[in-house]
């Protein structure tokens, strides 16, 4: 990369929103932006709601905005996300301060008078290209003002001022004050100026919330009675926008990093493929595991921009001429994409600055223990051992693991964490839900890799130990063995020397019967840890011995033979429960798939009776019973499945409680193809086996079986379609 091309803008920002300035290369949203320039214009207030990183704020800055403009309209974007001040003043502030203000109507104005926003809004003249324009107040990220800090006092008037917006209606407080004028007979008061009062701000309102806060607006409908009646839902991209969104930036003239360059056919369908998540479909068949945990032909721009953002950058590291033609060949085909998905979160740890945030620029010293550390502080406390994101406010993080607020702000700037400020603390959270993925496999892997290390030290340090006593019994049969040839020297043996030699055979014996036990007791501990393959090995090594076999069997009545049989049985039943069912299963889990992880728990759940059946006592000591797999394993992932099992069930009977209520409200409206789409999802959510079922049944007060429920709604939505 030259120095010139890494201040250039790129063709796509990755995990930034688009900017207004890059509507130029905004492509795969213009059916979204017409219809909802559309319902902006014909409708005073609009609500955009969508998950969390469809790209609600890219819509509007750099899609809705031009439009809105070319129709006189000028957009005003504001955030509710200062808490020093109260939302009325902070909000009304950014409106007097906006570029597009081109004057103020001071009709009727009294000094000292505390400006509404619905007053602000009449007074404000608004300008676009010289020419008056009507203001569009578009509050992005509406849900800052219920999530941050701010008093319930400056919530709730903020609330009350946006509701006189809304609803056309003169503010209380105003009213009261020009009926106060006209009963003291003000002369002020003409026709003319109360006719200017009684007219309504010309404007439109936009709110813009994720879906997850959706329902705050519903508490509010009091105070804005049809605050929902005019919703826009941004859905995920289909192929066809996500095609556009793909290639048209590419070939799209002007001053960037990148030449102009373009995909191949093969490259294109490849990508949508798997961001679609149709490959990782056919994986799953296929029995393998993969992160690309989408629904089909659902992208997501925050993958979509990752990927198309690798590709620019590879462009640009490798100095590609313009009209350069993006093959498979050129990311590595799928296992490129997959890589780059995978390694995403890796590749943001080990880009970590060599400085702390922008505000205190500081050298962070050693860098691999700043990058442990900031692994650990991620995967440890903002994953919940169910694999879901979590906030965790800044004081438990900082004394958790002795980090200061430099170090979680540097986390932030590299959009790894989201910091949000919520009743005067601050909270952070992992930055997108794409990263939780490749988080939990980090986390997991880690964990694996530090309990093997940690097996493995403990492990060398007893065979160290053992070796130590091989020394020891060895250096005294060596010296049994000199006093032996010294004795056969001595022209007289004398009955001391008899005996001392018999002593020390005994002696030789003893330990040799000794240690022969001690390897048979290690290959029981390694077993009754579950490190099966070291177990076999060490069973097999007594096999090797047929002497030491046959001590072993005559001295504790125990076949190794028959021993190492049991411990292969219970290594493939344990391969079964660990790595098929529950991995599987987990898989399944964190892919939203949460009826066949049930299904895969309980089988896992059913393997382990027969694991539990084949781990018989191995002796009896005193005062003490040895199992051939310690009892406290098999409790521990007896209790380990059984929460699985109930996370699982419980996700299913949430998410159908969600899709229910979605449904009946469709259904209500007559809105038969989205209550059609919904109760389709509601069947795959139905568990397999018929007390899962049950428990459905009863957590959502059904009268009737839930498959029989589902299957009746189906029939009932297509009947309306006349399907």
């Amino acid at each position: 990369m030259t120095p010139a091309s890494s201040n250039l803008p790129r063709r796509y920002p990755g995990l930034k929103p688009f900017e207004r300035a890059q509507s130029a290369v905004f492509y795969g949203r213009g059916e979204d932006v017409q219809r909802f320039v559309n319902l902006a214009v014909r409708e005073r207030l609009v609500v955009l709601f969508a998950k969390s990183g469809i790209g609600k704020t890219s819509l509007l800055q750099a899609g809705v905005a031009p439009e809105l403009e070319k129709q006189g309209f000028i957009p005003l974007f504001v955030r509710a996300d200062k808490t020093n001040t109260s939302l009325v003043d902070s909000i009304g502030e950014a409106l007097e301060k906006h570029p597009s203000v081109g004057g103020r109507d001071n009709t009727g104005e009294v000094a000292g008078d505390r400006l509404t926003l619905w007053e602000r809004m009449k007074r404000l003249e608004f300008d676009l290209d010289g020419l008056p324009a009507t203001p569009v107040l578009v509050l992005d990220q509406f849900e800052e003002v219920f999530t941050l800090g701010h008093s319930e006092t400056s919530r709730r008037r903020f609330l009350g001022e946006l509701a006189d917006l809304a609803n056309e209606v003169m503010p209380e407080n105003v009213r009261a004050t020009l009926m106060q004028r006209l009963q003291t007979k003000d002369a002020k008061m003409t026709p003319a100026l109360m006719q200017w009062w009684e007219r309504q701000p010309e404007l439109r309102l936009i709110i813009s919330i994720r879906s997850d806060f959706l329902h705050l607006l519903d508490e509010i409908s009091p105070l804005i009675p049809n605050i929902l009646r005019n919703r826009y839902q941004l859905q995920p991209l289909n192929r066809r926008q996500a095609k556009a969104a793909i290639e048209e930036p590419a070939r799209a003239a002007g001053l960037f990093a990148s030449p102009p360059f373009q995909y191949h056919a093969d490259a294109l369908q490849e990508m949508l493929d798997f961001l679609a998540g149709r490959q990782a479909a056919s994986e799953a068949e296929e029995g393998e595991v993969s992160l690309v945990l989408r629904k089909q032909d659902e992208i997501e721009s925050f993958n979509l921009q990752i990927l198309c953002q690798y590709v620019e950058e590879k462009i640009i590291g490798e100095r590609h001429p313009a009209g350069f033609e993006v093959t498979p060949a050129f990311y590595e085909g799928h296992e490129g994409l997959e890589r780059e998905i995978r390694d995403f979160y890796h590749k943001q740890l080990k880009g970590l600055p060599e400085i702390y945030s922008r505000r205190t620029a500081k050298p962070v010293g050693h860098r691999e223990d700043f990058i442990l550390k900031a692994q650990n502080l991620i995967e440890e406390s903002l994953v919940t051992p169910i694999g879901r994101r979590c906030s965790m406010v800044d004081d438990f993080l900082t004394s958790t693991w002795n980090v200061d607020h430099d170090f979680l702000d540097t986390l932030v700037e590299t959009r790894l964490l989201r910091k949000e400020l919520r009743l005067d603390d601050y909270y952070y959270e992992i930055s997108h839900d794409t990263l939780l993925p490749a988080i939990i496999e980090s986390r997991d892997l880690r964990r694996r890799r530090e309990k093997a290390d940690q097996e493995k030290a403990e492990l060398q340090a007893r065979l160290a130990e053992e070796a130590k006593q091989r020394e020891a019994i060895q250096a005294q049969l060596k010296a049994m063995e000199e006093r032996r040839k010294l004795a056969r020297r001595v022209a007289l043996f004398s009955l001391t020397t008899a005996v001392f030699m018999v002593m020390f055979t005994i002696l030789y014996l003893y330990n040799w019967t000794q240690a022969a036990r001690k390897e048979l007791e290690q290959a029981e501990f390694i077993v009754s840890s579950e490190a099966f393959p070291a177990g076999v090995e060490a069973y097999q090594n007594l096999i090797g011995q047929p002497v030491k076999s046959a001590v072993l069997r005559w001295m504790t009545g125990r076949s190794a033979s028959r021993d190492l049989e049991k411990v292969e049985r219970l290594h493939g039943i344990y391969d079964t429960v660990v790595i098929e069912n529950l991995i599987r299963g987990d898989s399944l889990f964190f892919r939203d798939n949460y009826s066949p992880a049930l299904t895969d728990y309980r089988e896992a759940y059913e393997t382990l009776h027969q694991y539990t059946r084949l781990n018989d006592i191995v002796r009896i000591t005193e005062g003490d019973t040895i199992w051939r797999i310690q009892r406290a394993n098999i409790t521990e992932r007896y209790e380990s499945l059984y929460q699985r099992r109930l996370f699982a069930l419980n996700a299913i009977i949430a998410q159908f409680k969600i899709r229910q209520r979605a449904a009946e409200e469709f259904a209500e409206a007559r809105v038969w193809g989205q209550a059609l789409r919904i109760f389709r999802e509601m069947e795959t959510l139905l568990p397999e086996h018929p007390d899962d079922l049950k428990s459905l049944q009863d957590a959502v007060h059904l009268n009737q079986e839930p498959r029989e429920y589902v299957a009746a709604e189906i029939k009932r939505c297509l009947s309306q379609l006349h399907y």
